[in-house]
């Protein structure tokens, strides 16, 4: 079943769900607001990026980010969650590109994958809520709760920032950048053939114009 706010609430603190630091003021009618983290890295920058110190995380147009959540988070074998991105970011052009399971058993921070595929860059504050998490309690604990990679983690690694560095092709924000140079050059010759078509004819026809007279003279 999806736990509802005072479920949530009352799995916190008897320790069947662990989020640090829990503020009730997160909590919605039946998920959980997570925020913007300390960590993030894009495509444009390829660095880390002290979000806590910048302020924000800034996505250019067609950037690839990563970026941690605030919240440490731990499940008990018989709990898992789902998580989305809140609608103010989805409305503004921005996807998840991970998730949205959270396995029985997980221990640790989400670093969320985010694509802007819009044409104008989009700011994520530092604490802002970006993703809504709903839990769900299961009918028995799981019997293989999650081990995986992820197990523990709490902040962005060298290999990920690697991951963005090394990425191979080009990146969606140049792709938009060269098509915003194309449809800029295709306006301007657009322009040009429209002169073109209105000066073209004058010149013909003031060149006809002078034959004429040239001729009649003669």
């Amino acid at each position: 079943m999806i736990l509802t706010d005072r479920q949530i609430e009352e799995a916190v603190n008897s320790g069947a769900i662990t989020i640090e630091p829990f503020n009730t003021e997160q909590l919605q009618a039946a998920t959980y607001d997570l925020r913007v983290g300390r960590q993030g890295a894009t495509t444009s920058t390829n660095k880390l990026i002290d979000i806590e110190k910048e302020g924000y995380l800034l996505l250019a147009p067609g950037d690839f980010a990563i970026v941690t959540v605030l919240e440490k988070i731990a499940l008990t074998p018989q709990f898992a969650g789902r998580f989305g991105l809140r609608s103010k970011y989805a409305r503004k052009g921005l996807i998840a590109t991970t998730g949205p399971q959270i396995d029985p058993g997980y221990e640790g921070r989400l670093i969320l994958g985010l694509n802007n595929l819009t044409p104008r860059a989009i700011s994520i504050p530092y604490k802002d809520e970006l993703v809504s998490v709903e839990f769900h309690k299961l009918e028995e604990p799981a019997r293989h709760p999650y081990d995986g990679p992820y197990q523990g983690k709490e902040e962005l690694r060298p290999e990920d920032i690697e991951m963005i560095i090394e990425a191979e092709g080009m990146a969606l924000s140049e792709v938009i950048t060269v098509l915003n140079s194309l449809n800029k050059t295709v306006g301007d010759l657009t322009k040009d053939i429209a002169i073109l078509k209105w000066v073209v004819p004058l010149i013909v026809g003031v060149g006809i114009t002078v034959i004429g007279i040239i001729v009649a003279l003669g």
